[in-house]
Formats: C-alpha cells, sequence, structure tokens
C-alpha cells in the first residue's frame, strides 16, 4: 500500500508477450488462464508458499469445503457429519464411487491414512495441518459400514471448518511413489550420502564459514558435487529451471540461481540421507518431500496434472469425476512469472484470464482492461489492531483509559492516512464475509474528544499545565510498540499518537526489530503498554487462542498469544459455548455477543483489515458470482467457472 507499481521497460514487455504468445497453444477450448508468482512444488499437501497452495487447491479434495461464506459444504463426505452429544466424536459418511484422478477408488482408507500421517509426529505436510490434526484429533477410524468416525481430544466445533477440510491423498499412489524412491535409490551409499552431507553441513556452517571469504557461506560452490553424490544415489536433481535468476528490477536474466539451486539441492541430499537411515515403516514420512508425486501429483480435485514445465507453465485438464460435478472450463493454465508486476501486464494484454493474490502496489493507478474487473474483497492476510497490554498495574489495566483513547481516535482519518485510503474499516475479529459476522456491526469507535477526556477525568485523572492527563503522580504517557519496517503500522501508530495528544495522552511510537524487540515484549511477562500489531483472519470465528483467559502469557506458557493478557469470565464463558455448539445460527448468536463484549472491555481497538486484489477477465462466470466476489474465498467452486466467448 501506498507504494508505486514498477515501470518496466517497453522491451521487456515486448518479450513478456512473444513469450506468451508462444504458449498459448498450452491449453484450447474454454481454459482458464491464471498466475502464480513461484514454482507450485510439494504438490501433494507439502505446499511452501501461495503458488503451490494455489495448485493444490485446483488439484486435491477434502471431505468438506469452504464456500464463499466460510460455510462447511460436502464433497468427498455424502452429508453434513453426524456429532455426539458430547461434541468429541464426529461421523462421516463418503459419497459412492469416488476415485482419484488416476482411476483408483477413494475410500475410507485413504482418509485414515491422511488424518494419521497427518498426526503423525515428524507430519509431512504443510504444519498447520500436521498442528490441527495432531493436537485436536484422538484417532480416527473406518468403520464396517463405510462410514469414517473422528474421535476429538475435546469438543471442538472448528472442527468443521478447519478439520474435515484437509486434502485427502491417495495412499496407495503415494506409498508407490515411496517404492520408485527406493528402488531408484536401492545402491546408494549410505556412509557417502551422510559424509556427502556432514562436510558440507559443516563447511558451511556459519558459525565458521562467515571468516573464509565472500564464497565460502554459498552453498553454490558445491552444486558440482551435490550434484554427483545425488546422481550416484539414483536420486536426480531437481530441474534447474526452476530456479531463475532475477535482475535487480525482479525479472529472469535468463540464467539459474545457482545458490537457490545449491540450497535445493543440499534439502534433497539431507531427505535422501533421512530416507536411507529410516526404518522401513518410517520411509514415507522421511523421503515425503521427495517423491515424485509432489511435482506430478494426484488427487481427487477438480483438475488433474497434465503436464509441467519447470520455470514456465503447469497444465491441468478437468477430472469428470469431481465430486463436485465436472468442470465447465477445457482446463487450467497456471503459468510462473517473475513478479506480479509481469502477471499484471500479461493480463492487461488478454493473455490471462486470473490473476490472484495482488496487492495494493501492484494494482495503484492501474485501469483495468475492457473485458476485465479488479476484485478486493477483504484478505485473509488478516486486520490490524491496537492491543492494550490490561495486567495489573500496567496503565491500560483502567479500562476508562482504553475507553477514551478509543474515543480519540479518528479511525476513518487514521486509515486514509496509512494505507492511501486502501483500508477496510473493521469492528469485529469476525470476517466480514463470514457466516457468523453481524449483520449490521455498529463501528469500533466513533471520534469524540470531549467525551475522551469527560471519561479521563470522571476516573480521576487531572489536566497538569503541559495538558498531559495524570492521576496519583502518574503520567498518562506510553509507548506504542510496533514492528519496524512495517511502514502501513507505524504510520498508523503515529497516526494514534498525534490524535491521543488531542486528548492529554502523551503517546510515542516505538518501532523495534521483531526478533529482538517485538516478540520479548509481548512474551511473559508482557512488557509493554500499547502495540499495534495484526492477526489473519480466521476461517472460523472462534478467538479462544487470543482472547481467553488461557491463552495469556505465562511463566508456563510464555508465548501465549493474549499477550495483552485479557481475563473476562463472560468472555471466557462465550467462547467455551461457542467451541461447544456445532448449530451455526447459535454459534453466530454467541459470537455476536462475544463482539459486544470486546468493543465494551477494550482489549483490542480494531483498525482496518487489507483488500486482497484479483484481477479476473468478464468472461469467467459462474451461477454465484456476484455473490462470491465479496468473500475472500470467491474461488470456492472454481469447477462452476466457465471461460465464455472462446
Amino acid at each position: 500500500m501506498g507504494s508505486r507499481m514498477r515501470s518496466i521497460s517497453v522491451a521487456l514487455v515486448a518479450a513478456l508477450l512473444a513469450s506468451l504468445l508462444a504458449g498459448c497453444g498450452i491449453l484450447g477450448g474454454r481454459g482458464i488462464r491464471l498466475a502464480v508468482t513461484a514454482e507450485p512444488l510439494g504438490l501433494e499437501a507439502a505446499y511452501g508458499d501461495d503458488a503451490s497452495a494455489t495448485v493444490g487447491a485446483l488439484v486435491h479434495a477434502g471431505l468438506y469445503r469452504i464456500d464463499a461464506s466460510f460455510t462447511p459444504q460436502p464433497l468427498l463426505a455424502a452429508a453434513a457429519p453426524t456429532i455426539s452429544t458430547g461434541g468429541t466424536i464426529w461421523g462421516v459418511r463418503l459419497k459412492d464411487g469416488l476415485t482419484f484422478h488416476d482411476g483408483s477408488s477413494l475410500t475410507a482408507a485413504d482418509v485414515v491414512f491422511t488424518y494419521e500421517l497427518a498426526k503423525s509426529a515428524r507430519c509431512p505436510l504443510v504444519a498447520e495441518i500436521c498442528d490441527l490434526v495432531r493436537t485436536r484429533l484422538e484417532s480416527v477410524k473406518a468403520n464396517a459400514d463405510g462410514t469414517l468416525t473422528f474421535t476429538l481430544v475435546a469438543p471442538w466445533s472448528p472442527w468443521a471448518t478447519r478439520g474435515l477440510t484437509i486434502p485427502i491423498l491417495p495412499k496407495e499412489s503415494i506409498n508407490a511413489s515411496l517404492e520408485r524412491l527406493v528402488t531408484a535409490t536401492a545402491g546408494a551409499d549410505r556412509e557417502a550420502v551422510s559424509l556427502e552431507r556432514e562436510t558440507i553441513a559443516t563447511a558451511l556452517d556459519p558459525a565458521t564459514c562467515a571468516t573464509g571469504g565472500p564464497d565460502a557461506c554459498s552453498y553454490a560452490t558445491r552444486v558440482a558435487e551435490l550434484e554427483a553424490t545425488l546422481a550416484a544415489a539414483g536420486s536426480p536433481p531437481p530441474d534447474p529451471r526452476i530456479f531463475p535468476e532475477l535482475s535487480l528490477t525482479g525479472e529472469p536474466t535468463g540464467r539459474r540461481d545457482d545458490e537457490a539451486y545449491g540450497r535445493a539441492l543440499f534439502a534433497q541430499l539431507s531427505t535422501l540421507e533421512a530416507m536411507l537411515l529410516a526404518p522401513i515403516d518410517d520411509r514415507l514420512v522421511a523421503a515425503y518431500a521427495i517423491l515424485d508425486v509432489q511435482s506430478a501429483p494426484i488427487g481427487a480435485g477438480p483438475f488433474s496434472f497434465a503436464e509441467r514445465v519447470p520455470g514456465d507453465f503447469i497444465s491441468l485438464r478437468p477430472f469428470a469425476g469431481f465430486a463436485g460435478g465436472a468442470p465447465k472450463a477445457s482446463g487450467a493454465t497456471v503459468r510462473r512469472f517473475a513478479s506480479n508486476a509481469g502477471a499484471v501486464i500479461a493480463f492487461q494484454s488478454g493473455q490471462l484470464d486470473w490473476v490472484p493474490g495482488l496487492r495494493a502496489g501492484d494494482v495503484a493507478g492501474l485501469k483495468v482492461r475492457d473485458d476485465g474487473e479488479l476484485l478486493s474483497p477483504p484478505s485473509l492476510r488478516g486486520y490490524y489492531y491496537l492491543a492494550f497490554n490490561v495486567r495489573s498495574g500496567r496503565l491500560f489495566a483502567d479500562v476508562a483509559l482504553r475507553r477514551a483513547l478509543a474515543s480519540c481516535v479518528d479511525i476513518p482519518a487514521l486509515i486514509a492516512d496509512a494505507t492511501d485510503a486502501t483500508g477496510i474499516p473493521v469492528s469485529s475479529t469476525v470476517a466480514a464475509s463470514s457466516w457468523a459476522a453481524e449483520a449490521s456491526p455498529p463501528v469500533e469507535s466513533t471520534l469524540d474528544v470531549p467525551a475522551g477526556r469527560a471519561t479521563l477525568e470522571s476516573a480521576g485523572w487531572v489536566a497538569g499545565t503541559d495538558g498531559v492527563y495524570s492521576k496519583a503522580g502518574r503520567r498518562l504517557e506510553a509507548e506504542i510498540l510496533v514492528r519496524d519496517g512495517q511502514t502501513l503500522r507505524v504510520r498508523a501508530a503515529q497516526a494514534i499518537a498525534d490524535q491521543a495528544a488531542k486528548c492529554g495522552m502523551s503517546l510515542t511510537v516505538s518501532p523495534q526489530p521483531y526478533s529482538t524487540g517485538v516478540l520479548p515484549a509481548l512474551r511473559f511477562p508482557s512488557d509493554f503498554d500499547l502495540y499495534l500489531g495484526g492477526w489473519q483472519w480466521s476461517i472460523d470465528p472462534d478467538d479462544s487462542d487470543i482472547l481467553s483467559s488461557d491463552a495469556c502469557p505465562t511463566t508456563e506458557a510464555p508465548a501465549g498469544k493474549n499477550f495483552g493478557c485479557w481475563q473476562n469470565a463472560d468472555a471466557d464463558a462465550l467462547l467455551k459455548r461457542g467451541l461447544a455448539t456445532t448449530g451455526l445460527s447459535a454459534r453466530a448468536t454467541i459470537y455476536a455477543a462475544f463482539q459486544e463484549l470486546r468493543r465494551q472491555e477494550r482489549p483490542y481497538l480494531l483498525l482496518w483489515s487489507d483488500p486482497g486484489y484479483a484481477l479476473i477477465a468478464h468472461q469467467i462466470d459462474w451461477p454465484t458470482r456476484v455473490g462470491d466476489v465479496a468473500s475472500p474465498l470467491y474461488d470456492w467452486s472454481v469447477e462452476s467457472w466457465d471461460r465464455q466467448g472462446r
């Protein structure tokens, strides 16, 4: 936000368009052409970045999926889950006749395999999936009647939206991929592999290599020996085209990034060593990252893998057996670009239909092509807030001070100044598109300086000769802790300090390095007064992890996320009811009451959320488009997308 889109030379534009035109034959008919800005890898739910997750969402399917209103909808499951009275036993029945892309049957055994893999001590999937399943799931069982039983550690209603939506993986295909790797590396010299890994790790140890010259810590200098060791072990190195070197302007130079390539080779060598040393039963987890299905995935989603040209594109076919219905589009081509700027140029020239994941700076001043649209729903990247440290003895433990500061902050002006008017005002920690969002939420606060000063004075604060209030010898002064380098946050913090001065508050902005300044202050015993930070939106409205008393940092759990340590019995009771209640309507009522209590007690003053920009062609249409495009999950039913006019 506030940055300008980089200017791009005419020569580069011409070269880019020539490259795109050369690839136009990749996808015929009414295929969807979309952009990513990294190589999609780890595609069997081991995603390492947004590009990989984007492709993974096209290839895989879960028992349920989340629609534009964040409501779970059956996908591989035949109906809504049955839930025991105690809320810990969840029953799911699969649809009949399900298959994966390779034609193999998708059965309860694949579901059990997926969840047990996620629950394993060395889970190789996306960390969020691993942590979720490991902490919430007691067991999963396939029953004789074809149903599945999930037993949770404790009642947890978000299991519907977060636990039952992970991608279901093909057990037999993944095991076959492992066998191919084991066979290919059967002649590997384990001692040679370990020796090579240990030698390079020792040589590149930052504690020692830093004194050895400019290239002493470089993986690039080890490329030849790493390639040779992997080849001798029967494990081919990754395609070098995955690692293009970029210029200072972020565009490809046509050469390989040897440092990135060398790091990838070393990671592959380390994984290979782990597999060679692992007991037979642990080989899958150890080798998962380098299985061939990670680059040519097999799933049950709307599109199946067809072709990959590393560094350029992935071509996907429509999967007629998709549980949500055969896709309308004739396929999808995922094109890789070095930058969002390059993807925007390609869209503007008509060579792309969809560019997701853009930021404000990518589209600043952009006049979208006549047959295109710029979507700007709230981003899942989340919202920004001012947190108060309400621990006993801290300045803002007094709720009157928190309410007074809220009255003294002009949030619309702050947003306009800090975000160049791109921020979206928020007054709830529940995403606006969620089924749990309040129909007409009140504004977070209204500027009223006289009311703010009156609140202070009624609480016993007295203005001094310099205009700053004090009480019992304590001046109303504090620092706003903020992460340095985050321009928008720093600007917002300064705006709050400037506005609060009109209410007799002396606030100063304290930008600090995240790891050495911010994190230590937020950890127990929470040595800060005000902190301007941000949270991602949660798909589920539960805020127990950030606002329950149990999440307060303590000696035993110093990194608790409720770092302001708001402890309110009524709030805790509402959160516990929300976790034990399964009906969406009943839960929505609970969370509306929670938000009202939060606005009264002011552990946070909510500020704004970022828009999540995307470019999409008018030719892309689907039945629920009008309502969906206001949600960050506008692409939830991509199988219903159709590209008209071709």
